[in-house]
């Protein structure tokens, strides 16, 4: 159809989504023909035929048919008119399936049963040569099931020019046609395969009318003027109030190219103009975003965590825009890749990083974990759910010496928090013979290592059952189910209980969920810390070891450590510093991108003045 679209697009005018609503259309209308009502199966490809099929769905869906939406092979980058009619059927609650190796034909097609009318939207003209044994096996699938097949312009796998199929092709009941008849549809080897030829109106003009030229050119936004269009030098955010110009075909989520005032290239990003971010750098260079740029980006990704995969089997793979990927995390627990989709962006690319996550890691499973509040902020609904088989939900890793259970389906983020790795296995060191309370438990992390360094007693302190009862399975999973009581309370309560009490421990860890989502809540975050920290250094024996944490970017380091020593002085305490605490190196700070560096710590000896 590469002519079609040409003759269209450069000669007639016609812009390049009306002639994909119309071929999709046309579609329909036969399908339609042939059986009124019931269940439709859509295959589509990557290209423009594709969209053809996305634009069929559609109109079958909103005709009152059951429908069901396959893409098939390599994922590769949409043009924009086909994504943009993925975005359309999205709204509508119709999520595509995707089947891109030949161990996920058989599944898929069982799990489909006979529908009552298959749109065949595999491959438009530009299919040459031999078919890959995959599509030969998906055509063959399509064939065998005795329903009508309505194909969109060309049956996949038949030769356009010659009308010989490669060396298979979709025997369609008809065959939609798009602008005129192909060269090929006049072999006698065709026949068997196009079945009915309809040639669709596709919006041609009529003969005599005029052609106007519409050249096709990228999207593109222009910054401001002066101090207002600067971007920090190696900052990937483009905030709003920055832009001066945006073309009016931009959609949110689009991949865009970026210029300064002076109208120099910056580089390409996607655009979402519900954030106050509205653009996401992916590069500075005039580099294609596609499949093999996003698998590229995993595979340098995975590569710098090398020495991490000799310690521990769970760890994050892609954090983010530290690894020029923003909007995108990818941990993984052992056999099972884990990933989160934070933006609209990133989220339109997700057919590109499944096939990356499975070029790249090679996971038996993939499970994305896209939920979260930002999420909502960028217009999109949260999703859980497995691509591909179903793994387990509860996964066994290893940590060091240490193993634990990570609940990928109900824990919190992806399951486990990776970050704290390093000062989870710090903490150890300082527990021979020691009484800890462990607040914000969570799963046992810090609770665990604490008992396997040789804690006379650790109690976990969590407000959820849940998480408390995963805990009590990781500490018997490592020999020390005697040595950590876990309590449901609040740990304010439990801390502050300890207090009133006289209960004295060495140890106390304060690791809680972050206080501060934004900084204009800075001052009533740091109210919270403080009370935590206090009560926890009144609670701690002379002498004792606090460990404290703050998991915000928008809490300072220097605004944390002020909160610290305020807090000493109120308490009447001393504190020396045993160890300062950053996030793991699987999650890597990139001093251009201040927000990488998040995580921040204290082991801290108290003593009193």
């Amino acid at each position: 159809m590469k002519e079609i679209d040409k003759y269209a697009i450069e000669e007639c005018g016609i812009p390049a989504i009306d002639l994909m609503e119309n071929a999709g259309r046309a579609v329909a209308v036969e399908a339609e023909k042939l059986v009124s009502k019931g269940r439709a199966a859509v295959f589509c490809g990557y290209g423009n035929n594709g969209g053809d099929g996305l634009v069929a769905a559609r109109f079958l869906f909103k005709d009152g048919y059951d429908v069901t939406v396959f893409f098939i092979g390599k994922p590769k980058s949409l043009s924009p008119e086909t994504n943009s009619n993925l975005e359309k059927i999205l709204t509508l609650g119709l999520k595509p399936e995707f089947i891109s190796k030949e161990e996920e034909i058989s599944g898929a097609f069982e799990k489909l049963g006979k529908p009552d009318v298959i749109i065949d939207a595999i491959f438009g003209i530009g299919i040459k040569g031999k078919l890959e044994d995959f599509y030969i096996k998906v055509i063959g699938k399509i064939n065998s099931i005795d329903v009508p097949v309505i194909s969109a312009d060309v049956p996949s796998g038949l030769d356009a020019d010659t009308g010989s199929a490669l060396p298979v092709a979709v025997k369609a009941r008809a065959t939609v046609t798009f602008g005129h008849p192909k060269a090929g549809f006049k072999s006698t080897d065709a026949e068997k395969y196009l079945g009915n030829l309809i040639v669709a109106d596709i919006g041609f003009p009529q003969p005599g009318a005029s052609r106007v030229k519409a050249p096709r050119k990228e999207k593109s936004v222009r910054l401001r003027t002066g101090r207002k269009g600067i971007v920090k030098s190696g900052h990937p955010w483009i905030f709003k109030q920055q832009l001066l110009k945006t073309d009016a075909a931009i959609k949110p989520g689009d991949i865009i190219k970026v210029f300064d005032a002076s109208g120099k290239f910056m580089g390409r990003g996607y655009y979402n103009p519900r954030s106050d971010i509205a653009i996401r750098m992916f590069t500075g260079s005039d580099e294609v975003i596609d499949d093999n740029f996003i698998s590229d980006k995993i595979k340098k990704a995975a590569g710098k965590r090398d020495k991490i995969a000799a310690l521990t089997n769970a760890y994050r793979v892609v954090f983010s825009e530290a690894d020029g990927l923003p909007g995108l995390i990818i941990d993984t627990y052992r056999d099972t890749a884990v990933f989160q989709m934070l933006t609209l962006g990133m989220d339109k690319l997700k057919p590109l990083v499944l096939e990356g996550i499975r070029q790249v890691l090679v996971p038996a499973y993939i499970y994305e974990k896209s939920v979260s509040p930002f999420r909502k902020l960028e217009g999109l609904k949260d999703v859980a759910s497995w691509h591909g088989g179903t793994g387990s939900g509860l996964i066994e890793i290893s940590e060091g010496k240490a193993k634990f259970l990570v609940d990928i389906e109900k824990g919190h983020k992806t399951g486990f928090y990776l970050d704290q790795r390093k000062s989870r296995m710090a903490i150890g060191d300082f527990c021979k013979n020691k009484k800890v309370l462990d607040l914000f438990c969570y799963t046992g992390g810090f609770s665990v290592w604490c008992a396997l360094g040789g804690a006379e007693y650790t109690r976990g302190i969590d407000i959820k059952e849940d998480w408390l009862s995963l805990g009590r399975k990781n500490a018997a999973l490592n020999g020390v189910g005697g040595k950590i009581e876990f309590m449901k309370a609040d740990a304010f309560e439990a801390v502050k209980k300890a207090c009133d009490s006289g209960e004295k421990f060495d140890i106390i860890i304060v690791d809680p969920p972050s206080f501060l989502k934004n900084r204009e809540s800075l001052a009533s975050a740091s109210k919270g810390y403080a009370e935590l920290n206090l009560l926890a250094m009144k609670a701690l024996a002379e002498g004792g070891i606090l460990a404290t944490f703050s998991c915000s970017h928008n809490m300072p380091n220097a605004a944390f450590s002020a909160i610290l020593k305020d807090t000493a002085a109120k308490a009447g305490k001393k504190m020396a510093i045993i160890k300062r605490c950053h996030q793991a190196e699987d999650h890597p700070i990139v001093k251009s991108i201040p927000e990488t560096e998040y995580l921040k710590g204290y082991f801290l000896k108290i003593n009193s003045l």
